[in-house]
């Protein structure tokens, strides 16, 4: 009898703790397979696949994005409606829901839900451009700028929200401008450079020079825009204030090559049969110079070093510069031309530089023609016809000048006003400034 007692009172916990076990594991068999279409989003989106998952919210949420992409308002609302109300802090589904009964035509409730979720995102930018979007849609346009402002300002969808601004108002530029806080301006300055909207930079150019000196980078940027959108009156006027001259830009180059507005232009070329550097070994004045070192391997053109210089129909200059020649091959070798960059009228060519030549000076004087509002300085070389034409050599070139002769006028004939300089400023590192593209 003892022994019994003992098995009957060993079996009945174990058998309890079996039932227990085995129902924990029917029920983890059931569980996982409700999640696997939740885990995978492998719906199948029926009626009892719905009613089935009707616990999960993010099954809710999928089924109503389902509805909805097939035109099923009523349906996509009511699942929308289930999933906030499991989880009230389900912002993407308040969001979906919010579209459906925009498009119900109960405008108002959407913007009751788009306001609840403003106030709960007001510092979070993971939201913003949805709710910029329903906004925009509802004409809710203090959160739609106050949101473009608060992705500008944490440098977040920059370029989509100022294409939304811009499209909202219909390319109104001083509009948009309006409604952007001043720190945005310049972005949306560059923005509308990137798409060349010429025209509309300037309005806002203009609002940027009544509010205060704006940024010099992007200023010599715009600049450097303008000039290759062939506005060389407007051009000169923005570099010319922030570099303090407009005569020739480093003209010693002492300062890195930008390639950008009124500084050098200068490349190489892949197949290497010449290299351009700036040195400080061979210098006429200053510490540095430009080396021009050719290979000997083609019978190459050479056209690859130049720069615009902005002036004043009728204006009359010297430029002045400083070479050195070593070992120039050919009769073909380096010269100085200078022609008109916008207009036909100017050309005035330098004697060329052959042989080995130690430092010296050279002139060009020219004058621009009617109507034409900059020249081209720029370092040439033709191809040669004779059997020896494949160039080698070095050519330093430092101390360029340009010496006005002629009183600077400030209205030519047709009445046009020309450009000053509003403030002499000291010259700032030209290669400091073009840091950012």
């Amino acid at each position: 009898m003892p022994i019994i007692q003992s098995i009957l009172g060993n079996f009945f916990p174990r058998a309890f703790i079996s039932l227990v076990l085995a129902a924990l594991g029917l029920w983890m068999f059931h569980y996982n397979l409700l999640q696997r279409p939740i885990a995978y989003e492998d719906y199948d989106y029926s009626t009892a696949e719905a009613d089935r998952l009707k616990a999960y919210q993010s099954a809710q949420y999928r089924h109503g994005l389902h509805a909805w992409f097939q035109n099923d308002h009523k349906t996509a609302a009511n699942f929308f409606r289930r999933a906030v109300i499991q989880d009230v802090l389900f912002l993407d589904a308040w969001h979906r829901f919010a579209e459906v009964e925009a498009a119900a035509g109960r405008e108002q409730f959407a913007k009751d839900i788009l306001g609840f979720t403003t106030g709960l995102t007001k510092n979070v930018y993971r939201w913003k451009w949805q709710q910029m979007l329903l906004a925009r849609e509802l004409g809710e346009q203090e959160i739609f700028f106050q949101n473009t402002n608060y992705l500008l300002s944490h440098d977040v969808l920059q370029h989509d929200a100022l294409q939304l601004l811009h499209n909202h108002f219909g390319g109104d530029s001083e509009a948009a401008a309006a409604v952007l806080e001043p720190d945005h301006w310049d972005s949306y300055l560059s923005w509308m450079m990137r798409w060349g909207m010429t025209d509309k930079t300037l309005k806002l150019w203009q609002r940027l020079i009544e509010t205060g000196a704006p940024n010099a980078e992007i200023a010599l940027q715009y600049a450097h825009f303008l000039l290759q959108k062939k506005r060389i009156v407007e051009s000169r006027a923005i570099w010319c204030n922030y570099m303090g001259d407009d005569s020739i830009t480093n003209p010693g180059f002492e300062a890195e090559i930008t390639r950008k507005g009124f500084d050098w232009r200068i490349w190489n070329e892949r197949t290497e049969n010449w290299e351009i550097n700036r040195v400080n070994d061979h210098n006429y004045e200053g510490d540095y110079s430009l080396k021009i070192d050719f290979k000997g391997r083609e019978n190459i053109s050479f056209h690859h070093l130049y720069q615009i210089i902005a002036a004043d129909p009728f204006d009359q200059f010297r430029l002045s510069y400083a070479w050195k020649s070593q070992k120039i091959t050919t009769d073909q070798g380096l010269f100085i031309e200078v022609y008109s960059y916008d207009k036909k009228g100017l050309y005035k060519a330098a004697p060329i530089m052959v042989g080995s030549n130690d430092w010296q000076q050279g002139y060009i004087e020219f004058a621009l023609p009617e109507d034409s509002r900059a020249a081209v300085v720029r370092i040439r070389r033709r191809p040669s016809d004779r059997f020896d034409n494949k160039i080698s050599g070095t050519v330093w070139l430092d101390d360029f000048r340009l010496e006005r002769l002629s009183p600077k006028i400030a209205d030519n004939v047709s009445g046009e006003k020309g450009a000053k300089c509003l403030n002499q400023q000291k010259q700032v590192k030209l290669v400091k400034l073009f840091a950012i593209e």
